[in-house]
């Protein structure tokens, strides 16, 4: 079965050919006390690189930044080039009740995809290879069960996606002030985490999809995310309703 299962993926992640929004994993922290710090690298949606800090024992800020390039604008390279990238931050409120947690982040971001893909507004009836510019607002709520071998979250993130430029790569022409309105998309995913001995030291795997939520939006998006990485924990206080939880 495993021989079929990293071809199924692959063409999962490539069902839209030219994605210029590609949405980044999900950072769900499932904090279990104040002071805590996590930080992790994921790999198969490009590189993710997620980072939270709970700064008191309900409170928490997170960063992240995703990016990917493959192929070559002047390698005339049509079906195989893409590239994106997003940094963006948030902050959030989360609760935990035995094994059981729940949290809410709302955050802000800007990036920019490219793709080769047509675009009405170049006037031109031929392909472009095209890097449209964004800025993102999300919220993301997560519940699930966190313990200390392993944790579950399930994350129905709902974003609103605004391009506001486009330029051409090959002839430099630039489009500001598109003309289309911000898009809504949700974007549910399930987070799953295994921790090593010392618990400082994880193992993360997640699995998710984009949903429209806006009629007619003008540009390609990535329809699924797959990631796979590794994390690592450190601080937090003293007493943890988690800590003696098998």
């Amino acid at each position: 079965m495993r021989k079929f299962l990293l071809p199924t993926l692959f063409i999962l992640l490539l069902a839209s050919c030219a994605p210029v929004y590609v949405p980044n994993l999900r950072n769900s922290p499932m904090f279990t006390k104040g002071g805590e710090f996590q930080g992790s690298i994921q790999v198969l949606n490009g590189l993710d690189i997620q980072t939270a800090v709970s700064v008191s024992d309900h409170i928490g800020i997170m960063g992240n930044y995703a990016f990917e390039e493959r192929g070559k604008v002047e390698d005339d390279d049509t079906d195989n080039y893409h590239r994106h990238t997003l940094l963006e931050g948030g902050v959030g409120y989360y609760e935990n009740d035995g094994i059981w947690c729940y949290e809410i982040f709302a955050g802000y971001g800007r990036g920019e995809g490219s793709s080769y893909d047509e675009y009405d507004f170049f006037n031109t009836p031929d392909d472009v290879w095209a890097t449209g510019k964004f800025e993102r607002f999300f919220v993301q709520p997560a519940f699930g069960i966190n313990k200390k071998v392993m944790g579950v979250s399930f994350v129905p993130r709902f974003s609103i996606v605004d391009f506001y430029e486009f330029k051409d790569e090959l002839t430099g022409a630039t489009i500001t002030n598109v003309s289309m309105s911000p898009k809504v998309f949700v974007e549910p995913a399930v987070i799953g985490r295994v921790n090593l001995p010392s618990n400082r030291i994880f193992f993360t795997f997640q699995a998710g999809a984009t949903l429209v939520a806006s009629p007619d939006v003008e540009f390609e998006y990535r329809s699924f995310q797959f990631g796979s990485g590794v994390g690592f924990r450190f601080g937090g206080s003293a007493s943890s309703k988690n800590q003696t939880t098998e």
